[in-house]
């Protein structure tokens, strides 16, 4: 088991992904650290991580210019990027399109109509390629294709590869 940690926080939002609730919150210890960059920093942290929270009795100024929808902006779950968001293709195969419509991976998921054929759709998205977009896609793996760009359609051969090698026959 890990060894606990005590430090403090400052929470400021709470966010549910697949059924796991997080604190996005400034930490007073890494923003002194960054002094020199002048920049506060918010870390995400699991509540089912926690062991034992106290109110330590000091109050907090709120920065009201931190903005929580930038700070996941082209995010899929709750790993923040510290990037652009990036246009991504998917091409749906089968049933694996309808399912897309009905759950879309990302809120900019959009179809492409212009690039439809009869037994595949194609989806577009303007994300930041994280761990948590690759799980999204992965889960959906036997269903699509990434067409663009290459260093996300590389991203998932490796991960292919990788399945392959644990599914060699014995």
């Amino acid at each position: 088991m890990n060894k606990a940690h005590s430090f403090e926080i400052e929470p400021y939002y709470l966010k549910v992904v697949k059924r796991r609730w997080y604190v996005i919150a400034r930490s007073p210890y890494y923003s002194d650290c960054n002094k020199r960059q002048k920049e506060d920093v918010f870390r995400v942290y699991a509540l089912d991580r926690m062991s034992d929270v106290r109110d330590t009795g000091r109050s907090f100024v709120f920065d009201k210019s931190f903005n929580i929808d930038e700070y996941f902006r082209g995010c899929c779950g709750i790993i923040p990027a510290n990037q652009e968001p990036i246009r991504v293709v998917v091409k749906a195969y089968d049933k694996g399109y309808d399912y897309l419509r009905t759950l879309p991976l990302h809120q900019s998921q959009r179809e492409l109509k212009e690039m439809a054929e009869e037994k595949a759709k194609y989806f577009e998205y303007h994300v930041c390629p994280t761990f948590d977009f690759y799980q999204a896609l992965l889960s959906q793996a036997d269903q699509i294709e990434v067409v663009s760009p290459e260093s996300v359609r590389k991203e998932m051969r490796g991960f292919a590869q990788k399945l392959m090698n644990y599914y060699k026959e014995k």
